[in-house]
């Protein structure tokens, strides 16, 4: 009894800094719980507080390199605030410049929403995994997701490629963001989650990572040191492969051939594709800051740009 006790008093304790700890165990609410509700809070899903997640958009700065390959992550983050964020929050956001932190930043917090019956609401709760299964949407409906709330911050770097690692690991100082060491665990300390390109991918797959090394990414290879770990959350967004580069690289050319091609601008074909692509993006931004890198992770890695406009183009409406 005297052990029980103890543990329902650290309980209470642990409110004072509910942004900062791990969730309680189970054991413990159910302990400090009357049987009733000790059994509705053994079928609940974990909850947690608001968490933090800071979401880098890589890219060179300047109209040079505006829409060109590299910077399709700065294009990303850009259309996430310039259209989902706006439709949810109901209102224009606008990023600001934050010199001491080498990049534009803009912080907001946003909600899953499941206010079914309000119609302005675009989304809704039919999110890519809600609407793979009428059962999925009513578990969420009743359940509802691991973050129903989050705070956000978007960083686009106003360094070249090479120093972002510069903009993020000050934005972190600054904002003394508490970085979690495992990018797929579901608590509450600081999350950050990179948008870079990734010429080994074809164009439209889009593919998370929760560690490792920068891949020939120089973006990435800079966060990596500047912030000292490679255990932060990517989303690799497929920007194609010349032909040489294709199977095994037999064949390249010398010199800054890739260079060259990163650097220049998408084709016709796949700017026609653009729009759809970054709402894809935008529909697997959702799933990750409110459902969590693994669940994210699961739907990415299923799909291309093709099934994702075969199976949920024009679906986003539909009650």
């Amino acid at each position: 009894m005297e052990v029980m006790a103890t543990a329902c008093k650290r309980l209470k304790t642990l409110t004072v800094h509910a942004l900062r700890v791990r969730p309680v165990s189970t054991s413990v609410v159910n302990a400090c719980a009357s049987p009733a509700e000790a059994a509705v809070a053994a079928d609940a899903p974990v909850k947690y507080e608001n968490v933090r997640k800071l979401l880098v958009g890589l890219g060179n700065p300047g109209e040079k390199y505006a829409r060109t390959r590299h910077n399709i992550g700065n294009m990303a983050v850009t259309h996430f605030l310039d259209t989902y964020v706006k439709e949810t929050l109901g209102k224009e956001l606008a990023f600001k410049h934050e010199e001491n932190n080498h990049g534009d930043v803009v912080r907001f917090a946003l909600s899953f929403q499941q206010d079914v019956e309000d119609p302005k609401y675009k989304y809704r709760v039919d999110d890519l995994i809600n609407r793979s299964s009428q059962r999925r949407k009513e578990k969420t409906i009743e359940e509802g997701v691991p973050h129903d709330g989050v705070n956000v911050a978007l960083l686009l770097p106003t360094t070249y490629m090479n120093r972002s690692g510069v903009s993020v690991k000050t934005f972190m100082n600054s904002h003394r963001w508490r970085l979690k060491k495992n990018a797929m665990s579901l608590n509450r300390q600081d999350e950050l989650l990179v948008l870079t390109d990734d010429v080994s991918l074809p164009f439209g797959t889009c593919r998370f990572k929760g560690k490792g090394g920068a891949g020939g990414q120089n973006g990435i290879k800079d966060i990596i040191k500047c912030v000292g770990t490679e255990r932060f959350a990517r989303l690799k967004i497929g920007v194609g492969a010349p032909q040489w580069f294709v199977g095994g690289n037999t064949g390249a050319p010398a010199g800054t051939a890739m260079d060259k091609f990163v650097l220049a601008r998408f084709n016709a074909d796949e700017q026609d594709e653009m729009p759809l692509l970054l709402e894809y993006v935008n529909e697997l931004l959702r799933l990750y800051l409110h459902r969590g890198l693994t669940q994210a992770s699961a739907v990415a890695n299923s799909m291309d740009l093709a099934t994702y406009k075969k199976e949920f183009k024009g679906k986003k409406h539909k009650k």
